[in-house]
């Protein structure tokens, strides 16, 4: 069985290095061809845009992550010690065109009940093309069989944000359009939130290209570019308030999100705050032309070739055929912020709805914005274990789950009582304490999982604190 499956996986890479072409949202002008150096096409470019040689010439910078062995969930970290003959489905996050994982951290720890929880990330740097984002994907789940999971068929659950909405679903598209990959994976769900399929009618769209291609000249070209992100760009990302309102309601204490329901999240959530500063990278004039132009305008239009396959029925294509399978036989969650100002999001939630998959479900968050849809008024794992009941068997009785009956209350913003119901909140000098933090190591993936620095980590100057904070918290607790 082993031994079918290796040649099975071959069969798989190979197709997966294929060249892919599709039609593409030119404008009306003219096209010109040239070719990429990491790109396994022919590229297709409009004339109104120009690519810098170095962005030709920037080598791939994907990565795939466990967020939670990432940032020391101890109960995380624990369960991957330890060798399970019924390992969890995967759960894969495909983020947003910024490539981070910070907008949807708060929900991992929750959907570490259920799930094993990977996500990609993707440096600024990064100047890969839509199809060798989805190329990357598709070998990652592949060898996740192979090495992480001997051989053995996972089940797999994909979940893309924004940008990642579209690539989600061109992945999942491919999955089902080989039936090789039914050797390595099942995809039993696909999870979109604020999906970017809508971005040719956002204001997004009408905004990020001519801030992107301003024609100033070195070195004033920053300035310009910088008040257009700061003043045009960046407020469209926010919502009406709410996620400044639910700041302070935790600061204060008074709430929580739904889904920090125990001491060891509330750690975590404040790790993952502490490093926001070094995780927040500025995103260069360059790279955001790059993935406005090659990621969402290039994915954008190879979702509406899909769809005019689903109008019409009539397939050119492997992928044209998983693209019909997926929209008749996977059941798919789009999640929606209510004032999302980037794309519009609920027209497109019902767009989708109606024109693309069948067995669907719509959930909208109540006075999200296009970034806090997956902040502190969701409750992610609940929503997924109504709406896919099977995951419910896979809870492990040794994980942090806490208490998770709460309903979002208007009066705290829509977050919810403190799990402890105390008047002050887990002091920050606790959470890299080893009550709350446990380092990952795993010598294969040192450097993946290394806490940089001095400060943070283990046997950083957070983790002495902390150890010394908590003895003494217990040596003074009656």
């Amino acid at each position: 069985m082993l031994s079918r499956r290796l040649a099975a996986l071959l069969i798989a890479v190979i197709s997966t290095s294929d060249a892919f072409t599709s039609p593409r949202h030119t404008n009306g002008n003219d096209l010109i061809c040239t070719t990429c150096r990491y790109s396994t096409r022919y590229k297709r470019y409009s004339t109104d845009y120009t690519i810098a040689e170095e962005d030709i010439d920037s080598p791939s910078r994907i990565e795939f992550i466990s967020p939670l062995l990432q940032d020391g969930y101890p109960p995380a970290v624990k369960e991957q010690e330890r060798v399970s003959a019924d390992p969890k489905p995967i759960l894969l996050y495909l983020p947003g065109f910024d490539g981070t994982t910070l907008s949807a951290f708060l929900q991992f720890p929750a959907l570490g009940e259920e799930f094993d929880v990977k996500a990609m990330q993707v440096s600024m740097e990064d100047r890969s093309t839509f199809e060798d984002l989805k190329d990357a994907v598709i070998n990652f789940l592949v060898q996740e069989c192979i090495y992480g999971r001997m051989g053995e068929t996972y089940q797999l659950y994909l979940m893309g944000e924004s940008f990642g909405g579209i690539l989600a679903t061109e992945v999942a598209a491919a999955l089902l359009s080989n039936s090789q990959y039914s050797n390595f994976v099942r995809l039993q769900g696909l999870i979109l939130v604020n999906p970017a399929t809508s971005y040719l009618r956002s204001e997004l769209y009408r905004l990020g290209p001519p801030i992107a291609n301003s024609p100033w000249f070195r070195p004033i070209e920053n300035i310009p570019y910088i008040f257009g992100l700061t003043t045009q760009l960046v407020p469209l990302f926010l919502d009406e308030g709410l996620a400044i309102q639910q700041l302070f309601t935790i600061l204060s204490s008074k709430g929580l999100p739904a889904v920090v329901n125990t001491a060891q999240r509330e750690a975590y959530m404040g790790r993952v705050a502490f490093a926001l500063p070094s995780r927040l990278k500025f995103m260069p004039k360059n790279t955001l032309r790059w993935r406005l132009t090659e990621w969402l305008e290039w994915g954008n239009a190879v979702f509406e070739d899909r769809l005019e396959v689903l109008k019409s029925g009539i397939t050119e294509g492997e992928d044209d055929l998983g693209m019909l399978r997926l929209s008749r036989d996977v059941k798919t969650l789009v999640v929606v912020g209510e004032f999302d100002k980037t794309l519009p999001s609920l027209d497109e939630a019902n767009r989708l709805s109606a024109e693309v998959f069948r067995n669907n479900v719509v959930h909208v968050v109540t006075g999200a914005g296009h970034a806090s849809t997956c902040g502190g008024t969701l409750n992610l794992m609940q929503l997924l274990r109504q709406v896919y009941p099977e995951v419910n068997g896979y809870r492990t009785t040794n994980y942090d789950v806490g208490t998770t009956e709460w309903k979002p209350r208007a009066d705290l913003r829509g977050l919810v009582p403190r799990y402890d119901y105390a008047n002050i909140g887990l002091s920050p000098l606790l959470y890299w304490s080893s009550d709350y933090y446990k380092e990952w190591k795993d010598d294969e993936k040192k450097d993946r999982f290394k806490v940089r620095g001095y400060l943070q980590g283990k046997n950083g100057v957070f983790g002495w604190i902390g150890e010394f904070a908590l003895a003494l918290r217990k040596w003074t607790t009656p």
